[in-house]
């Protein structure tokens, strides 16, 4: 390879790192807005209660943030047709202002949660509308998408970031040490070869790996599907055997919004290494173990409410609808360690260093 097109190979790189990087901490950001505006409007300070507002929010919530990672794992591929379908996506957002207008005008009891929710979208849209602009003018996302690298009148780039890429990347090649060249060993045609026994009954065994062709991006679609199917599969089946999870009086049902919490808070948590898994990270695995734990603290804050279910006098359940909300965690929880486990068998990846080699 020449060395201007060499030194376009490098400052591509440079620049792809630089754009999904950027939509890591985009997506990270309307992670953090979701999960923040979900649990302020359950405070009891904030909490709608009318026509099931706060389902209808974990829901929209929840849909928007799969829209984005889909859409952002697009975004890495370097496609500029999916620059279209972000302000698409985009559209759709603004839109979804209409609903919390239009409930406010109806529902003047809770004036002050409507207006914190729509000036909490106002900011998320300015957020995603900056980095919009930042995909179409930013100089490494048109190096990425456009293929386009600016240059000054002077002949100097544009992002005074490009030159120091290429001054760091030539560094990286002239320290390393020069390519032997093959060594041929000459081979004394009078050893003798000793003859094979074709009758040998000993047969050579080799063991099969069950992980072999597994990688860390194919891990990450599988834990995506198990996660994401989760968050609608089980509250669907706890709707549908509805009466397996309802009180002494058959009027209430504590299992059906519990899963969906716990179901959409192992959907976020997860979202995480799905990302990292995705890009081949080589802190996935560190990661893993993190949203592990995060799992662990959920269960050990939901912990109290579930026994206050047990110790309520006032709405009591049968034995048999904690024993059966314990076994259907457990499934959903077996489901996911399934996915989880290659992992820890898989090789972790060596960092990405885009100063290697470039021919």
């Amino acid at each position: 390879m020449n060395n201007v097109n060499s030194q376009d190979y490098i400052l591509y790189k440079k620049c792809k790192q630089r754009v999904i990087r950027k939509l890591f901490l985009t997506f990270l950001f309307l992670m953090v807005y979701s999960i923040t505006v979900y649990m302020g409007l359950n405070t009891s300070f904030l909490q709608v209660d009318s026509n099931g507002f706060s389902v209808l929010l974990a829901t929209t919530l929840l849909v928007q943030l799969c829209i984005y990672s889909i859409l952002f794992l697009l975004l890495a591929s370097g496609s500029k047709v999916y620059r279209i379908l972000y302000w698409i996506a985009y559209l759709l957002s603004v839109s979804l202002l209409y609903f919390p207008i239009r409930t406010m005008l109806t529902d003047t009891g809770h004036l002050l949660s409507y207006i914190l929710l729509i000036l909490c979208m106002l900011i998320k849209l300015d957020v995603l509308y900056h980095f919009g602009k930042y995909l179409k003018k930013n100089p490494s996302a048109k190096v990425l998408y456009d293929h386009v690298i600016e240059v000054s009148a002077t002949g100097e780039y544009e992002d005074k970031r490009f030159a120091k890429d290429i001054q760091k990347a030539q560094k990286k090649l002239n320290k390393k040490p020069p390519v032997l060249p093959n060594m041929e060993i000459p081979i004394d045609d009078e050893i003798p070869v000793e003859d094979v026994d074709e009758n040998a009954s000993d047969e050579l065994i080799i063991p099969t790996n069950p992980y072999e062709g597994l990688t860390y991006q194919r891990l990450s679609i599988r834990l995506g599907i198990i996660v994401y199917i989760s968050l609608g599969l089980f509250p669907i089946i706890v709707q549908v055997f509805h009466s397996l999870f309802a009180s002494n009086d058959y009027k209430h049902i504590f299992a059906n919004q519990d899963m969906f919490i716990a179901c959409l808070v192992s959907a976020v948590l997860w979202t995480v290494p799905i990302l990292f898994l995705y890009f081949n990270h080589p802190k996935s695995l560190l990661v893993v173990k993190g949203c592990l734990l995060g799992e662990l603290i959920r269960i050990g804050i939901y912990l109290p409410s579930f026994i206050s279910y047990i110790r309520s006098e006032d709405v009591t359940y049968p034995i048999r609808t904690f024993i059966f909300f314990i076994l259907l965690d457990v499934i959903r929880y077996i489901f996911l360690f399934t996915n989880i486990k290659p992992i820890f068998k898989l090789e972790i990846p060596e960092p990405v260093n885009d100063d290697d080699e470039y021919d």
